[in-house]
């Protein structure tokens, strides 16, 4: 949802199904997506393609906008059989290191059509430029929490994000508005799951993510195991 509009946000227990690629890719090719104020339809070929490049990059890499945002034409790579995606930093530091994780984006079967707006929005670029423009700066954002200190002080809660996320949310949302972008997420581990024999260690494997951490995301946890 965009910030302010008063509707609840959407959660992952709210997930009711998966949707299989082709119905999700055909969502994103017939939706208007946002609606930008320039009559140029040059500009608008360009803005519909580095869009619809957002949605699909978090699809198929299971990304968080903060890992998005800073990709370069340089962190692609094709390889004939898939299009690698090098060096993406990890949104969420372990112990305080920097994790770098890649992404492997399908070059056949259901998935495909998703990497090909990548590719064609890539082909847009001057090399190592990067794919999303909005700012990186990090700011402290108040929450509508505190907690309080043992001398009984009470003090607000903040989180640290980048500027450009919430522009890169509501670029999401007008494009795929029955979805958010944690739900893109939620998508792509899913079918990585299925696709890996339900083994939830490959899945933390390919995507540096902590194994309890993935288990809101995956809807179809229990399929390795036989109905008995």
């Amino acid at each position: 949802m965009q910030r302010g509009t008063g509707k609840r946000r959407k959660t992952l227990g709210q997930i009711n199904y998966v949707p299989e690629p082709s119905e999700l890719y055909k969502k994103l090719i017939d939706s208007p997506g946002w609606q930008y104020k320039t009559q140029d339809l040059e500009e608008l070929d360009f803005f519909a393609k580095r869009d619809r490049a957002l949605a699909s990059i978090l699809y198929l890499g299971d990304l968080r906008i903060i890992e998005a945002l800073p990709l370069t034409e340089g962190n692609f790579e094709d390889k004939k059989k898939y299009i690698w995606v090098k060096n993406i930093v990890v949104g969420k530091k372990r112990e305080g290191r920097i994790v770098f994780r890649e992404a492997k984006l399908p070059l056949s079967g259901p998935r495909k059509p998703f990497t090909d707006l990548i590719i064609q929005y890539l082909e847009k670029l001057e090399p190592n430029q990067r794919l999303f423009p909005w700012s990186l700066k990090r700011v402290k954002v108040p929450l509508n929490s505190t907690y309080t200190l043992k001398d009984g002080t009470v003090k607000q809660r903040f989180k640290v994000t980048l500027v450009g996320t919430t522009r890169a949310w509501q670029i999401v949302n007008a494009l795929l508005p029955d979805y958010t972008q944690h739900w893109l997420r939620a998508f792509g581990y899913n079918f990585d799951y299925d696709n890996f024999n339900f083994d939830i260690m490959a899945v933390t494997d390919k995507t540096k993510a902590d194994p309890r951490s993935l288990q809101p995301y995956l809807r179809r946890r229990y399929e390795k195991y036989p109905v008995r």
